[in-house]
């Protein structure tokens, strides 16, 4: 709160706001810690190994992609959700949102994220090891644009945690007292907002300096090609 009350030119402390907040009976919704999932993997399917845990930090966008699955709770029943997030930048650049798991919900995000014009050929693409990610469509894909396959190591989701972390936050944000979506359209209106008009464009990341996904990467082509400032 006080780095956006800055950034919108009010000259204020964090413990005058969090007095302010106190005062107006003012919280931050709290998000639940991370704990890693369990996924249904495909035995017959061999894994691909973990290239994220050996790569270092990304230093441009669309080299290093992470990809997850989460459940959508709605009156209606269940929901999910893929998406396909920039470690560079933090922003989302593809998602898809299913009423089944089949493995169209993963390549679908994935084409969005390839529509976004930041993915870079030989990128990785790190995920667990759901079927959705060993199945023969999602792989395809990946081999058609370039794109290196990475997974965790059976167990281990914590190489995860940015896109496990964009979960949260979306939850968190956007589910009353965690309570289920009062319907599947209620919950696809919620979080095509969310996604498209909120998270990237205004949603600050202490990782970032306290800057959005979309600020960050204007400054870094600024950065790039200084005849675009």
């Amino acid at each position: 709160m006080t780095r956006e009350l800055r950034a919108q030119g009010f000259s204020c402390s964090e413990n005058r706001i969090a007095r302010l907040m106190r005062w107006a009976g003012l919280a931050a919704r709290p998000r639940k810690p991370f704990r890693p999932k369990t996924t249904r993997p495909d035995h017959a399917a061999h894994p691909s190994p973990n290239l994220l845990a050996q790569a270092d930090p990304p230093a441009a966008p669309g080299t290093q992609l992470v990809s997850d699955i989460t459940y959508i709770s709605t009156s209606e029943g269940w929901l999910y959700l893929a998406l396909v997030l920039d470690l560079f930048s933090r922003a989302i650049l593809g998602w898809k949102l299913c009423d089944s798991l089949k493995s169209q919900l993963v390549t679908g995000a994935l084409w969005r994220a390839l529509d976004s014009g930041l993915v870079r050929e030989n990128a990785i693409f790190h995920s667990d090891r759901g079927c959705q990610y060993s199945a023969g469509h999602t792989r395809r894909l990946l081999a058609q644009h370039g794109l290196r396959q990475s997974m965790s190591a059976a167990g281990y989701c914590y190489d995860n945690a940015f896109a496990e972390s964009a979960f949260a936050s979306l939850k968190a944000e956007l589910l009353q007292d965690a309570q289920p979506f009062a319907s599947k359209q209620a919950a696809t209106t919620a979080i095509f907002d969310y996604l498209q008009s909120f998270y990237n464009r205004k949603r600050r990341h202490s990782a970032l300096g306290y800057q959005s996904p979309q600020s960050f990467l204007n400054h870094y082509f600024q950065n790039q090609n200084p005849s675009l400032n």
